[in-house]
């Protein structure tokens, strides 16, 4: 492998498209694209978050499809994308649906989880199908959604009523979400990938 093929960031040596990418956008957009897609993606986070929703009474929180596309934006958009769409677009759909005490926890937390995902995606290099880096990365943007409610729920509404909505609605709810991006995202990003 040529030095052209292949960086070192942050002890981690990357190959292929992520070794050559600008460190913030996949290399397969370009900054208008980047920016357009990002835009999109946040929009439609606010829409599956919206279209679908069962209150939980305990948190006064909700059950929502959002993180199919929150964990949708970090794969398709990387760390920076991630962060913005399914930050940005998971707390206006609270702002906009009547949750609005729960936007700034939203914005750090599903920013949070888009960011996470979207760090593995770079790192697996943004192929063509999803890897078990991706995978990984799929997980560990749950838990970052699990933990980061559950921590600010306690603050609010104390452990017993967190843990609640942790096993009975988030869980559930990032699961699935992490199911629709796995199964989204390979050929959206394929899709992408002739665009340019």
């Amino acid at each position: 492998m040529s030095g052209e093929d292949s960086a070192t960031v942050s002890g981690l040596t990357l190959s292929g498209p992520a070794a050559t990418s600008c460190w913030w956008r996949p290399p397969y957009l370009g900054q208008v694209e980047f920016l357009s897609m990002t835009t999109i993606m946040a929009a439609l986070t606010v829409v599956s978050t919206m279209v679908f929703r069962i209150p939980f009474v305990v948190t006064s929180g909700y059950f929502n499809l959002g993180d199919a596309m929150v964990m949708t934006s970090g794969l398709l958009l990387g760390p920076v994308g991630g962060l913005v769409a399914g930050g940005v677009g998971s707390a206006i759909a609270d702002v906009v649906g009547g949750y609005a005490h729960y936007a700034p926890i939203t914005l750090v937390v599903k920013g949070g989880e888009g960011l996470v995902v979207g760090l593995f995606a770079y790192i697996a290099g943004y192929g063509r199908r999803l890897s078990y880096v991706e995978v990984v990365g799929l997980v560990l943007g749950a838990v970052v959604m699990l933990y980061g409610y559950l921590v600010a729920e306690t603050f609010l509404y104390g452990f017993e009523a967190a843990l609640l909505e942790a096993v009975f609605v988030n869980s559930i709810q990032v699961v699935a979400g992490g199911a629709v991006a796995a199964v989204v995202t390979p050929p959206v990003r394929r899709y992408t990938m002739t665009l340019g």
